[in-house]
């Protein structure tokens, strides 16, 4: 075994300086930064478009309610929630026009209404006010109306 002062400085030397930590934690925390920016960017994206699809179904099925009690129009600020209730509780009499109570809902967990008339249909327009819940916006917070 050789104990002497060279054997001794390698073994010194086995560990990282404080520095070169602090450096490290540097750079991973500056790339978690832009990475969790362009997710959260995407994610906002995604929901946007789910919204939309969602907007679209409940369009069709106002429509649909609205054929079946021969009425051409909602009233302004309809309670969606008719929807998905069964003719002997109260909805139209082809109902439920929506399978879950949820689907009145955007993704941000806001209720979708409706305006009558429309500001993107000549009829009425079914919108969700985005992520924020108040009109306008853009990205995530931008209005979906459909």
């Amino acid at each position: 075994m050789n104990n002497g002062p060279t054997h001794r400085r390698r073994r010194a030397r086995r560990g990282f300086t404080t520095i070169e930590v602090i450096v490290i934690v540097t750079i991973l925390a500056l790339l978690m930064t832009v990475v969790a920016t362009n997710v959260l960017k995407t994610l906002g994206k995604g929901q946007s478009k789910i919204a939309q699809a969602q907007a679209a179904k409940l369009h069709h099925a106002l429509v649909d309610y609205l054929m079946d009690i021969n009425q051409p129009l909602p009233e302004d600020n309809f309670d969606l929630t008719i929807l998905t209730l069964r003719p002997e509780e109260g909805g139209g009499p082809g109902g439920p026009y929506l399978q879950k109570r949820t689907d009145i809902f955007d993704p941000w967990e806001n209720p979708f209404f409706v305006i009558v008339p429309g500001e993107v249909n000549a009829d009425f327009d079914v919108l969700s006010y985005g992520a924020d819940g108040v009109p306008g916006g853009d990205q995530a917070n931008e209005d979906v109306t459909q």
